[in-house]
C-alpha cells in the first residue's frame, strides 16, 4: 500500500509531468550530454524511429542546435514552460534520431528524491513498448542509461568497463585498500569504474579513490540517478547479486561476519590475501602527498620523548543549517573527554584531539589544524596509540600497526545496526580493544576505564596482538570489556 504523499506524488507527475526529448547528432553526443548536465541530471538517452509516445500532447521536442538551454533551464532542475511551448519543434522525419529524454513538471524546481525516482520510473515505464536497454554511457564520471529500438542494438558488443562497489567511509578505504589493489591487478579492461552510489557528490570518496588507486580505478557517480540506478543493477545482476550479498548482515550473531570479510569475498572471491599486504604502496602514496607545510605542523604537535595518544571523541558533520549531525551516537561527551585530558596531562601524555572542529564551544582551541586526509593518515602514523569512537582514526591505526581503543554505544564489534539485530562487524582489523557501554549510552564509558587501558598499555602490562581479528573472535569476547 502507497503512503499518501507517495500516491501525491505519482498522481501530480501523472496530471502535470510531460516528456522532453532533445535532439541531436551522432557526432555531438558527448558535448550535448556534457551541457545538459548543467542543468539537469535525471535523464535517459534514446535511439529511435517514430514511437508512440511522440504523439502524446505532453510531449515535447527539441533540436539541440536550435534551443538556448539558459532559457529552457533557467535554472538548475527548472524547465521553463513558456520557453518550452514556444520553442518546440515536431518529431517528423526523425529517423534514427538520439535523444536526450527527460521528464518533468514544468515550472516547478521538483529534485526532491521523491519526485526524481517518479520521474524515472515514468521514463521507463513510457519507452518499455518500444525501446530496451542498450548500455551505460559514462560522462563527466556520470553514469547515464541509454536505450534503443532493438534494430538499433549491435550483436556481440564487447563490454570494455568493469565496475564494482567499494565501502565509501575513509577508514574504509583503509581497511579495503589491499583488497582492491588486488582486485585491479586481476582482469583486462579499458576502464574499471568505483561506483559512488551515495545520496550526493562525496569529496572524501573522490579524494581517497585518486589517493589510493590513482589512474587505475576511476570514480563513478551514480548519485543522481535514483530509481534508474537501481534499474541497472538488474542489468548487470553480476553487480546486484555482490551488493545484496555484502550490505545482507547475518540475523543470528553465531553467523555474522566483519564487513572486511564479507568485501574480500565479494571482490576477490576465496583468495587468500593478506588484508594488509600492500599497506607500504599506499604509505608511499601518503608521504608524497601530504605537502611540507602540512609535515611540519604534524612534526610541531608530537612530542618526542614521550608518549603521543591521538583522541578522535566525535564523528559528524555540520549541515547546510550549521547544526552538528551526528553519525549514529558516535560521540562521547564533555565531562569524559576534559577528565580525560586531564588524567594524560598529569602522566604527561601528549593527547591531541583529532578534530579540526568541535560541537564543544569549550574544546575548540583544543582542536588540530583542518589536515588533508593524507596529513591526517600521517599524524596518526605517529602516535603510540589512538582512543576513538568508531571512526576513521581506529582503522586508520590498525593501518599503521597501532594499537586502538573503540568506544562503543549502541553499536559494538558485532554490529554496526544499532538495535542489534543484524550481525556485521565494523571493528578496527588489529590491535583493538573495544570498551562498550551496557546501557548503550556511549557517555557511560568512564574517563578512568579509558585511562587505566592506556597506562597498562603504556606499562607494558596490556599486549595488543598484532594478528587479524576476526568476528568470530569479537563473538567470543576477544580484547573487548563491557562497562
Amino acid at each position: 500500500m502507497l503512503y499518501s504523499q507517495e500516491i501525491n506524488i505519482a498522481a501530480g507527475c501523472s496530471e502535470y509531468g510531460k516528456h522532453y526529448f532533445i535532439a541531436y547528432e551522432d557526432k555531438d553526443e558527448a558535448l550535448v550530454i556534457k551541457n545538459i548536465i548543467k542543468y539537469y541530471h535525471n535523464f535517459i538517452i534514446l535511439k529511435t524511429n517514430y514511437i508512440s509516445l511522440f504523439d502524446s500532447k505532453n510531449s515535447f521536442c527539441f533540436y539541440y542546435n536550435y534551443i538556448n538551454l539558459d532559457l529552457l533551464f533557467p535554472m538548475p532542475f527548472f524547465i521553463s514552460n513558456n520557453y518550452a511551448e514556444q520553442n518546440k519543434s515536431n518529431f517528423k522525419n526523425n529517423k534514427g534520431k538520439n535523444y536526450i529524454y527527460f521528464y518533468s513538471i514544468p515550472n516547478v524546481k521538483a529534485n526532491n528524491d521523491s519526485y526524481i525516482a517518479q520521474f524515472e520510473k515514468t521514463m521507463l515505464e513510457s519507452i518499455s513498448e518500444s525501446c530496451v536497454f542498450d548500455g551505460e554511457i559514462i560522462e563527466n564520471n556520470m553514469l547515464f542509461l541509454k536505450f534503443a529500438e532493438p534494430t538499433f542494438i549491435a550483436t556481440n558488443k564487447k563490454q570494455y568497463n568493469r565496475f564494482f562497489f567499494a565501502p565509501g567511509g575513509i577508514g574504509d578505504f583503509f581497511m579495503n585498500f589491499s583488497i582492491i589493489k588486488d582486485y585491479l591487478n586481476t582482469g583486462h579492461y579499458r576502464n574499471t569504474y568505483i561506483m559512488n552510489y551515495s545520496r550526493s557528490k562525496n569529496v572524501n570518496f573522490d579524494y581517497m579513490v585518486k589517493l589510493c588507486y590513482g589512474f587505475r580505478a576511476k570514480i563513478l557517480d551514480c548519485y543522481h540517478y535514483k530509481y534508474l540506478f537501481y534499474y541497472w543493477l538488474g542489468q548487470h545482476e553480476y553487480y546486484s547479486a555482490q551488493q545484496r550479498k555484502l550490505y545482507l548482515p547475518s540475523p543470528s550473531k553465531s553467523n555474522g561476519e566483519h564487513i572486511a570479510f564479507l568485501y574480500r569475498k565479494h571482490l576477490i572471491g576465496e583468495k587468500n590475501l593478506y588484508y594488509y599486504q600492500y599497506n607500504d604502496i599506499l604509505k608511499e602514496r601518503i608521504l608524497k602527498s601530504v605537502s611540507e607545510e602540512e609535515k611540519a605542523y604534524i612534526n610541531s604537535i608530537i612530542k618526542y620523548g614521550s608518549k603521543n595518544l591521538g583522541l578522535q571523541y566525535f564523528t559528524g558533520e555540520l549541515n547546510k543549517n550549521n547544526e552538528w549531525f551526528f553519525f549514529g551516537d558516535r560521540k562521547w561527551d564533555e565531562s569524559n573527554i576534559i577528565g580525560l585530558m586531564r588524567k594524560c596531562k598529569e602522566s604527561n601524555i601528549n593527547l591531541i584531539a583529532l578534530n579540526s572542529e568541535t560541537y564543544i564551544p569549550s574544546l575548540q582551541s583544543c582542536c588540530i589544524k583542518k589536515l588533508s586526509i593524507a596529513g591526517y593518515a600521517l599524524l596518526i602514523s605517529k602516535l603510540d596509540m589512538v582512543v576513538s569512537v568508531d571512526s576513521s582514526a581506529g582503522h586508520i591505526a590498525a593501518f599503521y600497526s597501532i594499537p586502538s581503543i573503540t568506544l562503543w554505544g549502541k553499536g559494538s564489534p558485532l554490529s554496526l545496526n544499532y538495535n542489534g539485530s543484524l550481525y556485521m562487524g565494523f571493528r578496527a582489523l588489529r590491535k583493538n580493544y573495544s570498551l562498550m557501554a551496557k546501557n548503550k549510552q556511549i557517555a557511560s564509558i568512564d574517563y578512568n576505564t579509558v585511562f587505566y587501558l592506556i597506562k597498562e598499555f603504556i606499562a607494558n602490562k596490556f599486549l595488543f596482538k598484532d594478528e587479524i581479528i576476526t568476528y568470530q573472535d569479537s563473538a567470543n569476547g576477544y580484547n573487548m570489556m563491557y562497562v
